[in-house]
């Protein structure tokens, strides 16, 4: 009888199995950014990938402990932000008895969210944390709120509001556990504590590329209306969750990289405020995701076969990162036209899409990367994709 009580059939039961069978019938993705992490992670646990200190420190350290360990790479990656994916709606459905439960489900459900989970990426475990925040008692919820921010760094938007949630002393004690600890092991390690805002900062205002990015001041705003409508009710519902969707809201509208994939960092906030006071508005909202997770187009991955021909414990000069998710190699990353040539290594990867140019300098540069790479002994040369073998290389 309890189990039969448990498992009853209710919407979230309906929705949840529903998102998990179109999650299921598209394939995991292996791109950009769940590269770096894992590139990141390999740098820190061994003399491979490399050091992308821009990139947020939680997941390359659990990707890198499980790499170093042995575990096959990336699927337990893939394997591991799946377990995050589908355990983020169990979190708030057994912690809270109203429409609160619903929270998690809310937050996968998101077509945008949805899309980009099928890369291991940081917002998955970002948002598991925020979840963990709301869940949890203040201290604790202190903790996760901080371990949130520093999954993905643009998350730190909730902290401060987290803290008008009631009980502020013991939240803010958590939330200074963690950051000053991270700030001494960052001391240690980069001699600033500041390093990797200061560079993460750089990476997404860096300007040879913010004319790719760039969009309306309204960008956000249209996909709100777009994929969340509902959200619009939370302007009734005076919460601290509020607050921090409509700080988020400003700020990503304002900042000049603009990608859809940013309006998650919007939404998660949005979610809480949402599931905290309107439990019809929830499941209507949960609802109306329904018809676009039918409509969402299949990831792009890049395929593993594509760097069979390079040697485990080779250096790499690449235009793209993928290669460190299928081979343990020194990295060496040219992403932008103003970054110097490495050609010490034993393989360069040419791709031809990865550095937009929409000047003649980086026109010529990129040109240059291919006449240089193409020079050696060629490997792969497939629709703009070049891999070459420096001819000293033995």
């Amino acid at each position: 009888m309890s189990k039969v009580k448990l498992f009853r059939i209710e919407p979230f039961w309906l929705i949840y199995g529903l998102v998990l069978l179109l999650f299921l019938q598209k394939p995991i993705a292996i791109g950009w950014d769940d590269s770096e992490y894992l590139a990141y992670g390999k740098h820190i646990f061994g003399n491979t990938g490399y050091a992308s200190e821009y990139r947020p420190p939680i997941l390359p350290l659990i990707l890198g402990a499980l790499w170093k360990i042995g575990l096959p790479m990336p699927e337990t990656a893939t394997f591991f932000a799946f377990l995050v994916y589908i355990s983020i709606p169990l979190i708030s459905y057994f912690r809270f008895k109203d429409s609160r439960k619903y929270l998690g489900l809310l937050i996968i459900s998101h077509p945008v969210f949805f899309r980009y989970s099928h890369s291991p990426i940081s917002h998955i475990i970002a948002s598991a944390f925020i979840v963990l925040s709301v869940a949890t008692p203040p201290f604790l919820s202190g903790v996760f709120s901080i371990l949130a921010g520093l999954s993905r760094f643009s998350f730190f938007i909730f902290a401060p509001f987290s803290l008008l949630y009631g009980d502020w002393k013991s939240r803010i004690k958590g939330q200074l556990l963690v950051l000053i600890t991270y700030f001494a092991i960052s001391t240690f390690l980069f001699k600033n504590p500041l390093l990797q805002f200061s560079s993460a900062s750089q990476i997404i205002n860096f300007p040879g590329f913010l004319w790719y990015w760039a969009h309306g001041p309204l960008f956000y705003v249209g996909i709100l209306f777009t994929f969340s409508p509902f959200l619009i009710s939370i302007l009734k519902n005076k919460s601290p969750a509020t607050l921090a969707t409509i700080a988020a809201l400003v700020y990503f509208s304002f900042l000049p990289h603009k990608e859809d994939r940013f309006f998650i960092d919007i939404f998660v906030f949005g979610a809480i405020a949402l599931s905290e006071k309107f439990p019809r508005l929830t499941v209507a909202q949960l609802i109306y995701f329904i018809p676009f997770l039918l409509l969402i187009p299949l990831p792009n991955t890049t395929p593993p076969e594509l760097f069979t021909s390079i040697d485990d414990g080779s250096s790499v000069l690449g235009m793209s990162p993928y290669v460190n998710s299928y081979k343990d190699v020194e990295f060496y990353a040219w992403f932008s036209q103003y970054t110097q040539m490495n050609w010490s290594v034993d393989y360069c990867i040419y791709s031809q899409d990865e550095v937009p140019c929409n000047d003649d300098y980086c026109t010529m540069r990129v040109s240059q990367f291919l006449g240089n790479c193409s020079a050696w002994d060629v490997h792969l040369n497939r629709s703009g994709f070049v891999i070459a073998e420096n001819p000293a290389h033995v």
